[in-house]
């Protein structure tokens, strides 16, 4: 009222007014402008105030914007006619165009509350975006956490207002894009890990967690908040064959997926990957060196795929662990700091990266095949011999043993299950007692018990495969019946014998797959060779690891798999099936173990090269 505002050039000055009392003008502001705006309407009704503060205080409360102030004072209408024109847009719209319609509505209409507009419009906004998202990625599994959508569709709304020469910056008040979310969610690894359905993951873990006995309990419990807490940890469940190993790996992953979170399991071999649910081997997952030493490094790159899905990745577990060398486990915790120090400060400090890594096996079993190595030499090789990593290491050990506890177990059964179960154990540990045969001085045998003994019999082929596969004729077609039983023999030369045997005892045609043999041309001396030997003469030459020349198959029969062919498909060195059509190039096979069981793939003919010939 006594001063105006005088502008020119460089002076920028309130004078005293000339002409007496004078109300000024307001200048225009449009409703687009966010804060001024709100500024504005708020210099029309604030009586004297003196500062910032005072035009956004109401009632003795500051307000931290302009825009409370006003909704504070009722000078905002309801947005409720905002969302109502989204949701009948709805009814006939797609998704991109409802987002159009609200960028519309942000831009050019007074919306009071722009934040909880935009929740109230948010499942219509959204309903299309994981779809663009499984498109885009090629991966029609795809699963998006609530994060993950939220950012998503905000990131089609600011690419709406930056045609508009505007971006969520400039509406404070709206959730604001995360883009370490956006990086991650282009990433194929991690998106493949998002693949399992949330509710599905609830039902199984509540399935689960209910058979869990008091030892288990106790594991799951302290790796669980270790989880949750983001603490970090390395700890080790040892248990026999029985006492809920893989039970409880189920479990913890089940709970860990149905929070939307990632969990990495591995084993040591194809076959142990199998019974973890999206199971793959250490080496692969990991990039581990096939030729390990204790200067290894993991082939991970810093900023790739594959670095970025461990450093969010919130729980690895690795199971039948006492199979790999202590060398592949410092490769990977050296590996681990290397990439988690570029995501959290102090990583490279601590134990595997500050990640919660739990592995699981038993020490009774087959340790790591070191060559030509003494009984020394295998046991330095464990991971319980490497310092830098057991000494953070929680042991954990589990001995109820779970399959004695089957209520379908009743009488005789049962009975005879405890004494094997403990016959096992002492013979784990050492404690049966030792006799000894002509020529030796210590005891280093020990006495099976009968019932574990297959009779004397003339035609020892014939017994074994009648007590293992009893009446297996009239049973090829029942799954339950293949899957639960498989003879382990010494040599290939008793493999083909057996396989022989059997096939002549089943009915349908013969199929004789033939391989094609030939030097290897990264041979040095290749052209000597190949003269050298002939394809006849090659043919005779059988290998460990390597199927012979000839392949006799029938429709029905179980095969086993020798190397990983399709990881993704539990395709892995180990993998049962049985074969359901032949032809000369292909073989179409169901899987009958493992997390897939009753899917058909296909396997074709593929090179194969032994891994040692020398």
């Amino acid at each position: 009222m006594k001063f105006t505002w005088h502008e020119k050039g460089d002076v920028k000055e309130w004078r005293p007014c000339k002409n007496g009392l004078v109300i000024g003008r307001l200048y225009f502001v449009n409703p687009n402008e966010g804060e001024r705006y709100y500024l504005r309407m708020l210099l029309n009704v604030v009586r004297r105030p003196c500062s910032f503060k005072d035009i956004r205080t109401v009632d003795g409360v500051e307000h931290p914007t302009y825009m409370f102030a006003c909704k504070a004072l009722r000078l905002l209408g309801d947005d409720g006619e905002w969302v109502e024109s989204i949701r009948e847009a709805y009814q006939w719209q797609s998704g991109k165009q409802l987002r159009e319609l609200f960028v519309t509505i942000l831009l050019f209409c007074d919306v009071a509350n722009q934040e909880k507009f935009f929740w109230d419009s948010f499942p219509f906004l959204s309903e299309d975006v994981a779809y663009n998202q499984r498109r885009l990625l090629d991966n029609e599994d795809l699963m998006l956490s609530h994060d993950e959508l939220v950012n998503y569709t905000l990131l089609y709304i600011d690419n709406i207002l930056y045609g508009n020469c505007r971006s969520l910056v400039d509406f404070p008040s709206l959730p604001q894009l995360n883009h370490s979310l956006l990086s991650i969610g282009s990433n194929r690894l991690i998106a493949a890990e998002r693949t399992y359905n949330v509710e599905e993951e609830i039902r199984i873990f509540n399935e689960l967690y209910s058979g869990l006995n008091v030892q288990q309990k106790e594991v799951y419990t302290i790796i669980i908040n270790a989880v949750n807490e983001k603490t970090g940890g390395f700890y080790f469940v040892s248990g026999s064959g029985g006492t809920g190993k893989t039970y409880l790996w189920r479990t913890i992953t089940a709970y860990i997926r149905s929070h939307g979170k990632i969990v990495l399991s591995v084993a040591s071999s194809g076959i142990a990957s199998l019974l973890l649910p999206g199971g793959r081997t250490a080496h692969s997952r990991f990039n581990i060196p096939i030729d390990i030493d204790k200067d290894s490094t993991c082939g991970i790159d810093v900023g790739s795929d594959l670095a970025e899905l461990i450093n969010i990745a919130d729980l690895i577990i690795c199971d039948e662990a006492p199979l790999h060398h202590r060398y592949s486990f410092e490769a990977v915790d050296r590996a681990f700091r290397d990439v988690c120090r570029y995501y959290v400060a102090g990583s490279e400090n601590k134990v595997f990266g500050g990640k919660v890594v739990v592995l699981g096996g038993d020490f009774r079993q087959i340790l790591p095949v070191i060559q030509h190595g003494s009984r020394s030499d295998v046991v330095s090789s464990c991971i319980n011999k490497s310092e830098g990593l057991w000494n953070s290491c929680r042991f954990f050990v589990l001995t109820t043993n779970m399959r004695l506890s089957d209520q379908n177990i009743t009488g005789d059964e049962l009975i005879k299950m405890r004494e094997f179960s403990k016959w096992i154990l002492e013979m784990g540990v050492g404690r049966l007692p030792m006799c000894t045969v002509e020529g030796e001085d210590d005891g280093t045998w020990i006495t099976i018990p009968d019932d574990l003994l297959i009779p004397v019999a003339d035609n020892p082929i014939d017994a074994v495969t009648s007590i293992v596969f009893p009446d297996i004729l009239s049973r090829l077609n029942d799954m339950s019946y293949i899957k639960e039983r498989c003879i382990l023999c010494p040599t290939n030369d008793d493999v083909d014998m057996i396989n022989l045997h059997v096939l002549s005892k089943m009915s349908g045609d013969m199929h004789e797959m033939l391989s094609a043999n030939e030097i290897c041309r990264s041979t040095d001396n290749f052209s000597e060779l190949e003269i050298m030997y002939s394809s006849e003469f090659l043919n005779t030459l059988w290998f460990s690891g390597i199927p012979n020349h000839e392949l006799n198959l029938k429709v029905g029969v179980p095969i086993i798999l020798l190397r990983n062919l399709n990881l993704q498909r539990v395709l892995c060195n180990g993998t049962r099936l049985v074969i359901t059509q032949i032809s000369r190039r292909v073989l179409e096979a169901m899987i009958i173990t493992g997390t897939h069981i009753g899917e058909k793939v296909l396997i074709g003919r593929i090179d194969m090269t032994a891994s040692d010939t020398t």
